[in-house]
C-alpha cells in the first residue's frame, strides 16, 4: 500500500476565502513512512486570534515563508499519482483543489481515503471519531496536536491501525466492505481489498463468537448457553418471605456473607438502615419510600432483598431506573457480586425497548438495496453496521455510536412488532431481541428503564414479563416518563421521512415499488396486488401533501419568538382548525384505500412464496401501519379529552418542524391504579426524594396517597454519609446581576467574566449548569478565547460535542471548564479532583409557559392551592438538590457550589432550597470576598490533590 498521508492548517473553513497557513504531508509504504513535507504558508490575512490560540502558528512564523504558487508545485510534485490520505478529506480536498486552481495547476485525483470516516466504519462503538480522540484510544503517540505534520503522521499512524484492526474481521465481511465502498470511493474499495491481502491465513482470533448465516455476520447473543445457568450454584437455606429483613441484613452487617466475599467492604450505617426499610416492604407486603443520600450505596441495599423475595417467593422482581449508567452499573458491578453472594443460583435480565434492539434481517436487506446512487453516508452508515454486528454482545442502539450511525439509519434496521415476520425470519434463532425476552422471562432480577416500564402499563403488561415485585430508582423522574409515555405525540418530519421511506422520486424506489416490483415476477402474487401497490405511491403522496398542510395549519397558532402553543378548546374556533380539518378530510379517501391495502398486505404474507419475499411484504405491511397511525393520531387532535393537554410545539429553522402533542394533567390517579393498586411491593428510592423533610410531594404526585392512608406506605430517609458541612462550600456573590432581567447577551459577558476567574481560582475542573440553551451558548463564545489563553479548555455540550463526548474530554483534561443544560444535573459522576468547582447560574424553576405546567397549575388553583408553593418549588428544590449532588462524590472530595442567583437568599422561598442541603450553609459576600474564599478553601486540596498525583506518576 502506498499513499499520501496530507494534513493541513487554515485560518477558517472556507476555502475559497480562507487561507493555508502550513501544510504537512507524509510518504506510507506498506505502513512505514518513508518520507516527509512540511512547509508553512504566507498568509493573504491577518491570522484570527482564535486559530492562533489553537495552532501555536503565529504570523512572525508565517510572514517570511513561501507564497502559495511556489508552495503548490512542490506539494504536487511529493504527491505524484498516489492516492491522497487525509482525517477529513473533503475538507483538506477542497482546500487543496481551490489553492491548486489559484496557482494556476491541477490536483490529479479527486478520489482518496478518509480516515474520518474509515474510524466510523471500524470502530462503529466510539462515540468520537475527531483524530485526536482516535490517537488516544488506539495509543498513537503524537507530537503536536493541531499542527500540520504532526496530524499527518498521527493520521498515517491511524490508517495502518485501522488496517491492523479490519484484519481481525472475518474475510466475508471484509469482502462485502470493499464492495460497498466501491459504490462511493474506488481508493477506499482498493484499501479494503489491500487489508484482504494481509490477513493471515490462520487468522481465526475471536471469531470463534462470530456467526455467519444467510449472508450476514453476527455475534452470538450474550444469552446463549443462558439455559445452563438454570443448574448452576448452591441452594439457599430455605426460609419464608416474612424473614426476608432479618436474613437480608445477615448478609451485609459485620462478619456477613458480603464481607467474606467482597475484599475491604466495610458495612455502611446508611445502607443497612435502607436495607432494613427495603427488607421490611418485602416481607410485609407494604411500598415504600426511600431516600438515600449519595455514597450510601443504595443499589445493593435494594438488590439483596429484591433477590431474596424473587428466589424465595417464585416470581420475578423488576428493577427500573432512568440512566443507562446506572443499568450498567447494576449488570456489571453489582450482580457478579449477587451472583457470588446467592451460591451461582441468581439470574439477571436486562430488558429494553423494542426498537433499542437490531433487527438482523432488516440490516441485509438494507445493505443489499445499496447502489451507486445511494448517499454516501447512508453506504458508509450501512457498513459500520457490518462492523458492529460483529463486535456488539446484545444488539442493543446504546453501544453504536451516533455519528457512526445516525437516527435516520437506525430506524430502518431496528427490531419492531409491526415489521416482525417472527419464525420465517432466517434470524429468528439468534434474534437479539427475542433472545433478551427469552433471557428475562426466566430472569430473577429485570433490569429495565422507567420508559419501558411505563409501555408496559399502557400496554396493559404485555411488555415485560409478569413480575410480583418493583423496585424504581431514580424515582424522582417517575412522573415525568409516565406523563410522556402516557400520552401521545406526533411528529411532522417523522411522518414525512416514513412516507419517503414508503415511496418517493414519483414512485420509483422505496419499500411500496420496491415490493411491487418483486411481486411483478412472482407466480404466486393474486391479481392486482401489484396495481394496488403502484396506485399505492400516489396515494401516500396525496396524503402526506394533506399531512403537510394540516401541521401548517396548526402550526400556525404558535406565536413568533415561541416554540409551544396550547390547544384549548378555544382553538376550533379559528380559521387555523377550519384549515387542519379541512386539509385532512381531503385525505379521506386515499387513506381508506391504504387501510385496506395494508389488510391485504397482512393476508399476502401468509402465502408468500419464500421467506424472503415474507419479510418484504411484512416491512411494507409495518411502515405503512407505522405511518396511518400517526396520520390517524395526528386527526385525534380535534378531540377534547378530559384529563388531557394538547399541545403544538415548532422545532428547526428556517424551514419548521412541527409535533402535536397529547399528556395527562395528572398522572397520580393512573399510577395508584395501573402500579400501587395491583402490586403488594414497590420500592421506590432516589437521592431526592423529600422537600424539607416531608414525602408529601412525591406522594401526592405519585399516587401513593391511598396506599399511605391504608397504612400500606413506609417511608425512611437514610443521610448521606459525606459531610457537606466541611466538605463543600455554598457561595452567593452578592453584587451578582439581576441575569434573567438581561439579554442573553448582556447576561453572558458579566457570567463570562465572572466564571473566568473562578475558573482561575480552581484551576478549571469548573462545571457550570444551565437552565438555558442560549444562556450557554452565548457565554461559551464569550469565554472561549479567554479560558484557551489561561490554558483551560472549554467543553460546551451541543457546541463541541454530545453530552459523552464532553464527559470523556473533561475527565482527560484535568484543568479544563465544563457547559451542561438539563441531561447535567443529575447522573454525572466526577469523583476527586476531577471536579472541585460547581455553578448553578439559576435556580432550577420549570418554565410556567409549558402546557402541561400551565395545566396542571390551573387544577392546583381550582383546588385552592397555589401553584408555586404546591408544585413549582418542590419541583426545582429536588432539582437543585440533583445538581448539588454532582459535586461530592466520595468522602474525600472538597469542592464549592457557586449561585449566581441571589433569590437563594433573598426570597422566602429560598431557605427551602438552603434546608434541603443538610449542614450546609450559604457564604454571602460580594464576588470578590467569593474568590478569595474559594481559593483558599481549594488551594490546599488542589495542593494535595497535586503531591498524589505526582507519586502516582513517580511509583
Amino acid at each position: 500500500m502506498h499513499y499520501v498521508v496530507v494534513d493541513i492548517e487554515t485560518t477558517g473553513l472556507d476555502p475559497v476565502a480562507d487561507d493555508i497557513l502550513e501544510i504537512g504531508a507524509v510518504r506510507l509504504v506498506n505502513g512505514e513512512i518513508v518520507d516527509m513535507y512540511q512547509t508553512f504558508v504566507r498568509p493573504s490575512r491577518p491570522i484570527p486570534p482564535d486559530i492562533e490560540a489553537l495552532t501555536g502558528i503565529s504570523l512572525a512564523m508565517v510572514e517570511h515563508a513561501p507564497a502559495l504558487t511556489d508552495v503548490i508545485p512542490a506539494l504536487l510534485a511529493f504527491i505524484g499519482e498516489v492516492p491522497i490520505v487525509a482525517h477529513n478529506l473533503p475538507f483538506d480536498r477542497a482546500f487543496l483543489q481551490r489553492k491548486s486552481e489559484q496557482a494556476g495547476y491541477h490536483l490529479a485525483s479527486g478520489d482518496g481515503v478518509c480516515t474520518l470516516n474509515l474510524g466510523r466504519v471500524l470502530a462503529p462503538r466510539l462515540h468520537s471519531h475527531r483524530l485526536e480522540y482516535l490517537a488516544r484510544r488506539l495509543s498513537i503517540e503524537r507530537t503536536a496536536e493541531h499542527r500540520a505534520l504532526a496530524d499527518a503522521q498521527a493520521t498515517a499512524k491511524l490508517l495502518v491501525r485501522l488496517a491492523e484492526k479490519a484484519q481481525k474481521l472475518p474475510i466475508s465481511v471484509l469482502d462485502r466492505l470493499s464492495q460497498m465502498a466501491a459504490l462511493y470511493s474506488p481508493a477506499t474499495a482498493d484499501w479494503f481489498r489491500a487489508v484482504i491481502d494481509g490477513v493471515p491465513t490462520d487468522a481465526v482470533a475471536g471469531q470463534d463468537k462470530i456467526v455467519e448465516r444467510d449472508g450476514l455476520a453476527f455475534t452470538k447473543p450474550s444469552g446463549e448457553g443462558a439455559d445452563d445457568i438454570l443448574s448452576q450454584g448452591a441452594s439457599l437455606e430455605p426460609f419464608r418471605v416474612e424473614d426476608i429483613a432479618n436474613r437480608a441484613r445477615a448478609l451485609l452487617e459485620p462478619g456477613g456473607a458480603l464481607s467474606q466475599i467482597l475484599d475491604g467492604y466495610e458495612p455502611r450505617k446508611g445502607q443497612l438502615e435502607m436495607l432494613e426499610k427495603v427488607g421490611q416492604a418485602f416481607a410485609e407486603g407494604k411500598h415504600a419510600l426511600v431516600e438515600a443520600g449519595t455514597g450510601t450505596g443504595k443499589s445493593m441495599a435494594y438488590l439483596v432483598p429484591a433477590a431474596m423475595y424473587a428466589l424465595t417467593s417464585g416470581e420475578p422482581v423488576v428493577v427500573s431506573t432512568h440512566t443507562i449508567a446506572l443499568q450498567d452499573q447494576i449488570e456489571r458491578r453489582d450482580f457478579p457480586t449477587l451472583q457470588r453472594l446467592f451460591g451461582g443460583m441468581l439470574r439477571l435480565a436486562v430488558q429494553k425497548g423494542r426498537r433499542n434492539y437490531v433487527c438482523l434481517r432488516k440490516v441485509r436487506t438494507e445493505s443489499s438495496l445499496l447502489t451507486f446512487v445511494s448517499p454516501q453516508h447512508d453506504i458508509e452508515s450501512m457498513m459500520s453496521m457490518l462492523v458492529w454486528l460483529t463486535e456488539t454482545k446484545d444488539g442493543t442502539r446504546e453501544n453504536l455510536s451516533a455519528s457512526s450511525v445516525p437516527s435516520h439509519i437506525w430506524t430502518r434496521v431496528q427490531s419492531e412488532t409491526e415489521s416482525c415476520v417472527n419464525k420465517r425470519c432466517p434470524f429468528f434463532h439468534p434474534c437479539y431481541y427475542f433472545r433478551a425476552k427469552a433471557t428475562a422471562q426466566n430472569a430473577h432480577l429485570v433490569v429495565t428503564n422507567h420508559s419501558l416500564l411505563m409501555s408496559d402499563l399502557k400496554a396493559d403488561h404485555r411488555v415485560l414479563p409478569k413480575y410480583g415485585a418493583l423496585v424504581i430508582d431514580e424515582a424522582h423522574h417517575l412522573e415525568e416518563q409516565a406523563t410522556s409515555h402516557l400520552g401521545s405525540e406526533v411528529h411532522s418530519a417523522q411522518l414525512a421521512s416514513l412516507a419517503h421511506r414508503l415511496t418517493r422520486d414519483r414512485g420509483k424506489h422505496g419499500v411500496l415499488p420496491e415490493l411491487a416490483n418483486r411481486l411483478t415476477d412472482s407466480h404466486t402474487t393474486p391479481s392486482g396486488i401489484v396495481e394496488k401497490l403502484q396506485l399505492a405511491s400516489e396515494w401516500v403522496e396525496a396524503v402526506q401533501q394533506a399531512l403537510d398542510a394540516a401541521f401548517t395549519h396548526v402550526g400556525s397558532l404558535v406565536p413568533e419568538g415561541k416554540t409551544e402553543f396550547r390547544l384549548t378548546p378555544e382553538w376550533q374556533e379559528t380559521d387555523a382548525y377550519k384549515g387542519f380539518v379541512t386539509a385532512l378530510a381531503e385525505a379521506e379517501v386515499p387513506l381508506a384505500g391504504l387501510d385496506r391495502l395494508r389488510q391485504t398486505l397482512q393476508e399476502l404474507v401468509k402465502g408468500a412464496a419464500t421467506d424472503d419475499e415474507a419479510g418484504r411484504i411484512v416491512d411494507a405491511a409495518g411502515f405503512l401501519g407505522t405511518w396511518l397511525d400517526g396520520v390517524r393520531l395526528l386527526a385525534s387532535t380535534v378531540e377534547d379529552l378530559p384529563g388531557m393537554v394538547t399541545w403544538v410545539e415548532r422545532r428547526g429553522g428556517t424551514r419548521s418542524r412541527w409535533s402535536v402533542h397529547k399528556a395527562p394533567i395528572d398522572v397520580s390517579e393512573t399510577l395508584q391504579k395501573a402500579l400501587f393498586d395491583p402490586l403488594d411491593r414497590v420500592i421506590l428510592t432516589s437521592a431526592t426524594l423529600s422537600v424539607r423533610g416531608s414525602f408529601d410531594y412525591v406522594t401526592r404526585q405519585l399516587g401513593l396517597s391511598a396506599a399511605a392512608g391504608a397504612g400500606k406506605l413506609l417511608s425512611a430517609s437514610v443521610a448521606s454519609p459525606f459531610h457537606y458541612g466541611t466538605q463543600a462550600r455554598l457561595c452567593v456573590p452578592s453584587d451578582v446581576p439581576e441575569l434573567a432581567k438581561m439579554a442573553a447577551e448582556e447576561a453572558a459577558l458579566w457570567l463570562g467574566d465572572s466564571l473566568l476567574q473562578l475558573a482561575r481560582a480552581s484551576r478549571g475542573r469548573l462545571l457550570a449548569l444551565f437552565t438555558s440553551h442560549q444562556m450557554l451558548k452565548e457565554t461559551a463564545h464569550i469565554l472561549r478565547q479567554p479560558l484557551r489563553q489561561a490554558g483551560m479548555p472549554l467543553f460546551a455540550q451541543d457546541v463541541d460535542g454530545s453530552r459523552a463526548a464532553i464527559l470523556e474530554a473533561f475527565r482527560n483534561q484535568p484543568e479544563s471548564v465544563m457547559f451542561g443544560a438539563q441531561s447535567f444535573w443529575e447522573g454525572i459522576d466526577l469523583p476527586g479532583d476531577q471536579l472541585t468547582t460547581l455553578v448553578i447560574v439559576r435556580l432550577p424553576f420549570a418554565p410556567p409557559t409549558h402546557p402541561v405546567t400551565q395545566a396542571r397549575h390551573e387544577k392546583i388553583e381550582q383546588a385552592g392551592a397555589s401553584p408555586f408553593w404546591s408544585s413549582s418549588l418542590p419541583e426545582a428544590v429536588v432539582r437543585f438538590r440533583q445538581g448539588f449532588g454532582r459535586l461530592i462524590r466520595t468522602r474525600q472530595d472538597k469542592g464549592v457550589v457557586v449561585v449566581y442567583d441571589k433569590r437563594l437568599v433573598t426570597q422566602r422561598y429560598g431557605t427551602a432550597f438552603v434546608q434541603s442541603l443538610p449542614g450546609v450553609r450559604p457564604i454571602v459576600a460580594p464576588e470578590r470576598d467569593i474568590l478569595a474564599q474559594i481559593e483558599a478553601f481549594l488551594g490546599s486540596s488542589l495542593e494535595s490533590d497535586k503531591h498524589i498525583r505526582s507519586a502516582r506518576q513517580s511509583s
